[in-house]
């Protein structure tokens, strides 16, 4: 018996995979199917092998779904002008917008907490010097780049719900929000209901909150 016959059948499966094949194979499920439809059994399918082989690779779904959006993220080089940190730290946030809503569910693949890749380790490498070039301390750019990158990710997430769910031709609690406005009880709210009329400009409250953020942190650096 030679020691190809003599493997055991998960083993035979191992030399036939990378983490690379992987995360590509990954990429197809996520474009196709969505978030819902990424599972580990639809990216063995994809692949043509059992589930039990991607674990060589990927101990758990999570680590897949972190090594995948590093993967998506890696064609995204933040263009600077360098002439105001404000402006970069702008220009930087609507560039990682634009290039999230451009992959299906992309936000959607990252877990809670801190986590580490080599393509987001060099934009956060590009942010982190800007942040520190403006004059914030260590800790504040820490912070403030935590801050910002949970703001863009948070809001292409309802961005995108919002924009599949006015493709259906229904916004949600439309029809409840116009009954109980109706009522009288809500005159506040009421009267700033015209600020998000047919759904509100997504550009301008993305650019409010987002300045916001930009001139809290000016508030940071330390007056010289």
């Amino acid at each position: 018996m030679t020691d190809q016959q003599a493997m055991p059948p998960s083993a035979k499966l191992r030399p036939q995979l990378s983490p690379d094949l992987v995360v590509e194979a990954a990429a197809k499920v996520l474009e196709r199917d969505g978030f819902d439809g990424l599972t580990m059994r639809a990216v063995a399918a994809e692949l043509k092998v059992q589930a039990p082989a991607l674990y060589w690779h990927f101990p758990n779904k999570d680590a897949l779904q972190v090594a995948l959006f590093d993967h998506l993220m890696a064609d995204l080089v933040f263009d600077l002008e360098g002439r105001d940190w404000r402006e970069d730290v702008y220009r930087i946030a609507k560039q990682l917008r634009d290039h999230l809503l451009s992959r299906r569910d992309a936000a959607q693949l990252l877990p809670h907490g801190f986590f580490v890749g080599p393509n987001i380790l060099a934009q956060a490498e590009t942010l982190l010097g800007v942040l520190l070039g403006a004059g914030l301390t260590t800790r504040d750019a820490a912070y403030a780049m935590s801050t910002g990158f949970s703001y863009v990710v948070s809001w292409v997430i309802g961005e995108a719900d919002l924009v599949a769910r006015r493709a259906t031709g229904h916004d949600g609690n439309d029809d409840l929000a116009r009954a109980l406005l109706a009522t009288g009880a809500f005159p506040n709210f009421a009267q700033v209901m015209s600020a998000f009329a047919d759904g509100g400009d997504i550009e301008s409250q993305f650019d409010f909150g987002l300045n916001c953020l930009i001139a809290g942190f000016e508030q940071l650096i330390p007056k010289r």
